[in-house]
This record gives structure tokens, C-alpha cells and sequence, in this order.
């Protein structure tokens, strides 16, 4: 059984019906302060719900007290009734096709009261016998039933698509996977609705949930604590609408009623004076002046800009006295905030301090990673540290929770995106690794051959039950995952031009199922307009992302998106074209090219196209080729401890100096190929700096 611990209403009470369910081993969901039902007068925050095959829906209102008991269950059987009867496939002619019992689970044995017979009471004694007289579900009805509870299908609302016509086009295949009901798994669960006393992880794939997750954790933590001050808080603004929707719908369903936008703020991590901002909003109620960009970038220079500011405004803060302002914060892509920010929300948040941080580990664009809790958060006066490891207890909420399920992305474009961003089959070796192998588990894939150990060989492959069954009967792996190299740029965008036109005209997809990603953030205003070119040649629309939309909207109804990056992360699309993918293949800091390349393939739904001018996407091919060979299984040889050092030091991040010192030797050493190729002979050179040049080299 799946026991997904919200909050608890009756603590005493709750643990002893969770203990009284492990003893009689029931196959199904028990939901601990979940759902919330709502009617037109009043909200009703349930006790625990139980969905099951063997037993139906069963609501619990944990109470010992007799007094209006009968109120009560008939106020939780007219909000349930009210809620299901929404749902065609629960009908049957004008009742439902499951029953609604309301237990009343008492810790002491309970007298019914006379004058109403039917009411329904248990006690650990006669848990088990009470609920063998409820109705057994058919399993579709089951599968139907999860998802009313869950509410995960309307949150999203599936696209019409009433131009497609042919049946076996993109756009019907699409039309086919969002019709899937979408119940959430047991992971997702936990990590919406279960919600500890104080700090809680949640590290995911892209695709997993992550963001969808915290918004129903926002929205379920706003309609239990309606006087919270809620803040949820990331680093991609286009995540903000999304957020906002998702948070707006979800809270509706339990509460028939808007959010109160003032408890729970919905903010990027920054702001600035027209747009409210966590680093703002800290600095304004201590009084202090918060810095904007511009003065941070000249200050820290542009990639250290946040992390300064964060570092100033934390060293006042520790000199006044400063009352936290926050009950709760959700941070989303955590692994792009620094340091000082999460010491910044602790600070910033009441005790029991309930801060979720979510990240995918190879997501990270910045220069940051993730530090273990105990780091993250700083230290207090003692030197201990704020935050102490987490731990995860049975019958109580999980503090640090993974998402191994990818709904977004196929199988096969996960397994290429992880070998690429860790350079699994490079021809010089790894590029990074996770701090723990194991992880490799907790994220969704099994050992095929060898040991996942320091120094062992071992060759692994994604889990069958980490995807989505739709995946393998609707996608084939060789169309889900395509590499094109070019010998020029106007090739390239050529290409992708017309691709897209006949994704538009021949495949049936829509204008906003596609989404173009230029890797480079130097040059992507340059390489989009010349594609925006291209394409009107073609007659297409497209906009550049915050240059020519909103920097806070994507996708348009009427234009392709083309993005850079980072406006890129956190969204999604059906089909998604990488250009210049050879900026990742090689170069300074290469961690966090791969890391790019990674983010960009796992914005794909279904279909993603590599494309790339040689050499770079020469090298990339062979790499995802290797994988093809290999059956989308990755074989390699986990890094000892001292390799992992050596890893770490060549593909360490840089100072400002640092890369500007890279920068001219790399332009010195192009300059001097160049006039080696066409003017200097070698046997011209020196030959004590020949030698050292060699000597170099074969050390390397």
C-alpha cells in the first residue's frame, strides 16, 4: 500500500489507522490530509481517504468525539458526490458507478447512536471486517477514479487538435498520448502532498514532474493554511504563467474558490523594482537597498551578479534583528540558485522552516551545483548546521524524495541526453559524474552487467516502468531521436526550415508543438533572426523569446518559437530542433555545455532534432551512435575517487581571469595554426619551444 502522508489533523489518530492498514496489507493509496471537498458554504479538509480495487473509495473522519458526528459525514458525503458526479466515465444514469461510505475511526470503542443506525464506525479492532462490506471497483473505474482524485487531468487541458485528419500523422499520435489519463504515480504523491515540518528535497528527471508537483503543493499548502504568506520562487521567468495556472486551477478543485494572491506570491528569485522578486521582497521588509543587475554585474561581474547580491544582502541581515516573513518557500530549478539564496529563504522563513527545493542535477546552466543540505543552508551561531541531513521515517512525511518516472521525454532521448551530459561514450572519457553512483538507481535505471562500484565496469539501461507505456506502442526510437550535421550554417537553417514547414503541413502538428533551442547564449539573437528569415521565406511565422514576445511567454498560437537556452528550461515541446549543437560538443567548462545539450534534448515531448556543423556534431553523432549500438544501454567504468578529483580539476569551473586567459590562448593557438598552415614552415619553430609544446601535450 501507498501511504501518502499530508497534513495531520489528529496525529495520534492517524498514526494508529496507518499502523492499523500496514497490519491488514491493502493494495491501493491511503491519503493522509487529503483531498480537501468542498461545497458552495464551506471547505472540508479530509482526515484520510482510501482508494483501493478490493474496497472502493472509503473517506475517514478520525474522531473519538460523538458529538455531531452525523453533521459531519453528511457533509463529506455531499462533497464527495459533488466532486465525482463531475466526471462522465464515474456516472451511471444519474448516480455514480462507486459507492461513497464515510468511516468514523475511532481510537476507543464508539456506541452508534440509536436514532441513526447507518452511520458507519470502526476501530482498529474492526478496520478490517468494515471494509469488507464495501464494494469492489472495476479496474478501469479504479483507473478513472485516481485520476478525479488526483485531479491531474484538468490541470492541463488536452488539446482539441480538430485539424488533424490522418491516423497515423505527429499530430495523431500526439492527440492519442494526451487523451492518456494522467494519474500521478506514487512518487509524484508523496511529493505533492506530503509536506514535513520543516525542509524537504525533491530531486527529479527532466520531464518527471517537478514543476507540476510543486504547484499542487503550493496550492494543497494555501487551502490547508489559508493565512500563510506562501512563496514560490524559480530562475526561468517563463515559468511564471505556468506556475500561476497550474497553482489557480489545482486550488480551485479543492475550494471552488480563487487563491488569495497575496498569501501565496508567486515571484521570480531576483525581481527587480517593477517586479517583485524573493531577493526583493527579503530586502524590502528588512529595510535594506536591494541591488538591480546592472550595479551587481559591475560589482561581481555578470555569471557571479546573483550570488553577490545574495551574499551582501545575507552579511545585513546578520546584522539587525529580522523577523522572518515567509511560512513556506517552494524553490523550483534550485540547482541554478547559489549558496547565499537558500541561506537567504532560511533566514527568511519561519521555524519549522518548510523549504522545498526541487532540481534535476543536470540541468544546471549557472556555475553552481548542489551542496548537501547540511552546506546549502549555512550554519547557525554554534557552527551546526541549519539544515541537518534529512531522513525519512515511515507514517511520517518524506523529507528527500526522487522522481524516477520521465513523462515528458521517451526513453531513448533520455538515455542519449544522459550519455551526452556525462560524456559516457567520449572519446576522452567522462565529463562529469554523480557524487554517488547509486543515484543512477534512484533516477530510473537498473544494472544490465557488472557492479555500479568505485572502479567496476557496468553497463545499465532505463527502467520499463520509468516510461510510460504510450512511449514504446506510439514512438519508434530511431524518429524520436534524429542527428543531422551540415557543412555550412545556411544548410542548417535551410533544413530546419523546411522540416518545420511540413511539421505544420504534412505531419499535422501545431504551430506551438514546436520549439527551436540556439545553445549558445552569446549568439542566439544573431542565429534566430536569420532562421526568422528563413522561414518567412517559406511563409511561417516564428518570434524570438523575449525579444520579439514577452520574455515571460514561449509559445504563440500564431508563430514558431525560437529561444535561447535558458528561456528554453523549464518548458516543454512535442518537437524540438537544436541548432549548432557542435557550441556543446567541445571546449572551457565543459560540464556546462554538456549540461546545455542535455536541457535541450529533455525539452522534447516526442521528437527532437540534433543538428550541427562539423567537426563538433561529427563527435556528438558518434557518441549517440555508440549509444544506438549499444541498445540504448550506457557502458562504462564508475570513476574511483581519485579519477573523479581528476575529472573535476580539467573540467573545473573558471575565474572571469581565468576564461579570459582560455580565450587568448585559444585565439593565439588558431592564429599561429593559421600561419602554420600557410606561411611557417614547423622546422622554422624553435625547437626548445617545439619540445616544450610537445612535452606539454603527451603529458596531457
Amino acid at each position: 500500500m501507498d501511504i501518502i502522508v499530508g497534513e495531520k489533523r489528529n496525529p495520534n489518530a492517524t498514526n494508529i489507522l496507518i499502523t492499523s492498514f500496514e497490519e491488514i496489507q491493502i493494495e491501493g493509496t491511503l491519503y493522509i490530509g487529503y483531498p480537501i471537498l468542498s461545497s458552495v458554504e464551506d471547505v472540508y479538509p479530509i482526515d484520510a481517504l482510501l482508494v483501493s480495487v478490493e474496497h472502493g473509495l472509503v473517506v475517514f473522519d478520525l474522531n473519538d468525539d460523538m458529538n455531531g458526528l452525523e453533521d459531519r459525514q453528511s457533509d463529506f458525503y455531499a462533497a464527495l458526490q459533488r466532486k465525482l458526479l463531475g466526471y462522465k466515465a464515474l456516472r451511471e444514469g444519474r448516480g455514480l458507478l462507486v459507492d461513497t461510505p464515510i468511516v468514523t475511526f475511532s481510537t476507543q470503542p464508539m456506541n452508534r447512536p440509536q436514532e441513526n443506525p447507518t452511520l458507519i464506525i470502526a476501530t482498529p479492532q474492526t478496520l478490517k471486517s468494515t471494509l469488507e462490506k464495501f464494494k469492489k471497483l472495476d479496474k478501469d473505474v479504479y483507473k478513472t477514479l485516481n485520476a478525479a482524485i488526483e485531479r491531474v487531468t484538468t490541470i492541463k487541458p488536452v488539446k482539441k487538435r480538430s485539424s488533424v485528419s490522418k491516423v497515423d500523422s505527429k499530430g495523431a499520435i500526439l492527440k492519442r498520448i494526451e487523451r492518456e489519463i494522467a494519474n500521478l504515480d506514487k512518487y509524484q504523491k508523496q511529493a505533492a502532498i506530503e509536506s514535513p515540518e520543516g525542509p524537504q528535497r525533491v530531486r527529479g528527471l527532466a520531464g518527471a514532474g517537478k514543476t507540476v508537483v510543486l504547484a499542487l503543493k503550493a496550492a494543497y499548502l494555501h487551502a490547508r493554511n489559508p493565512d500563510w504568506k506562501i512563496a514560490i520562487t524559480f530562475n526561468t521567468r517563463s515559468l511564471y504563467q505556468q506556475f500561476r495556472d497550474l497553482v489557480r486551477r489545482f486550488y480551485y478543485d479543492q475550494t471552488m474558490d480563487e487563491p488569495d494572491w497575496e498569501k501565496i506570491q508567486i515571484m521570480h528569485g531576483w525581481g527587480s523594482k517593477s517586479q517583485l522578486g524573493v531577493y526583493y521582497d527579503i530586502a524590502l521588509a528588512a529595510n535594506i537597498k536591494a541591488s538591480d543587475f546592472q550595479t551587481a554585474k559591475y560589482s561581481f561581474g555578470q555569471k557571479k551578479a546573483f550570488e553577490g547580491v545574495c551574499a551582501d544582502l545575507l552579511k545585513e541581515l546578520k546584522k539587525i534583528k529580522f523577523d522572518p516573513i515567509y511560512d513556506a518557500v517552494l524553490i523550483d530549478e534550485a540547482q541554478d540558485f547559489p549558496q547565499p539564496f537558500f541561506e537567504l529563504i532560511f533566514k527568511a522563513t519561519k521555524t519549522p522552516s518548510r523549504i522545498v527545493w526541487a532540481y534535476d542535477e543536470l540541468q544546471n546552466l549557472s556555475q553552481y551545483f548542489m551542496l548537501p543540505p547540511s552546506e546549502l543552508f549555512g550554519i547557525d551561531d554554534r557552527g551546526k548546521p541549519n539544515v541537518p541531513e534529512l531522513n525519512n521515517v515511515r507514517g511520517e512525511a518524506s523529507q528527500d524524495l526522487v522522481l524516477p518516472v520521465c513523462y515528458r521525454n521517451t526513453p531513448w532521448a533520455l538515455t542519449i541526453a544522459h550519455a551526452l551530459g556525462f560524456g559516457i561514450y567520449r572519446s576522452k572519457g567522462l565529463v562529469q559524474f554523480f557524487e554517488d553512483s547509486k543515484l543512477w538507481e534512484e533516477v530510473g535505471y537498473e544494472v544490465v552487467n557488472g557492479e555500479l562500484s568505485s572502479g567496476k565496469r557496468v553497463s545499465i539501461q532505463r527502467k520499463r516502468e520509468t516510461a510510460p507505456n504510450y512511449f514504446y506502442s506510439l514512438l519508434h526510437p530511431e524518429d524520436a531521436v534524429m542527428v543531422k550535421g551540415f557543412k555550412n550554417n545556411e544548410e542548417q537553417l535551410q533544413w530546419v526550415a523546411q522540416q518545420i514547414k511540413h511539421n505544420l503541413e504534412k505531419d499535422e502538428l501545431s504551430i506551438d508543438d514546436i520549439l527551436v533551442i540556439f545553445p549558445d547564449p552569446l549568439t542566439v539573437g544573431e542565429k534566430s533572426a536569420e532562421l526568422v528569415q528563413e522561414l518567412r521565406k517559406l511563409k511561417v511565422d516564428a518570434h524570438i523569446v523575449g525579444v520579439t514576445l514577452s520574455r515571460d511567454l514561449i509559445f504563440s498560437e500564431e508563430s514558431v518559437a525560437i529561444s535561447g537556452i535558458f528561456r528554453a528550461k523549464g518548458n516543454e515541446a512535442a518537437m524540438v530542433y537544436i541548432l549548432n549543437s557542435d557550441f556543446c560538443a567541445d571546449g572551457w567548462e565543459l560540464p556546462m555545455l554538456r549540461n546545455t545539450l542535455f536541457t535541450a534534448i529533455t525539452r522534447s515531448r516526442a521528437w527532437v532534432r540534433v543538428c550541427g556543423l562539423a567537426p563538433g556534431i561529427i563527435s556528438l553523432k558518434s557518441e549517440i551512435d555508440e549509444v544506438i549500438k549499444n541498445k540504448y544501454q550506457l557502458e562504462f567504468n564508475v570513476p574511483t575517487k581519485k579519477e573523479l578529483e581528476k575529472i573535476r580539476r580539467v573540467h573545473r569551473e573558471l575565474s572571469p581571469s581565468q576564461r579570459d586567459t582560455r580565450k587568448k590562448l585559444t585565439k593565439n593557438l588558431n592564429e599561429a595554426l593559421s600561419l602554420l598552415e600557410n606561411d611557417i614552415s614547423p622546422d622554422e619553430i624553435p625547437e626548445s619551444i617545439r619540445k616544450s609544446l610537445l612535452k606539454k601535450l603527451k603529458d596531457s
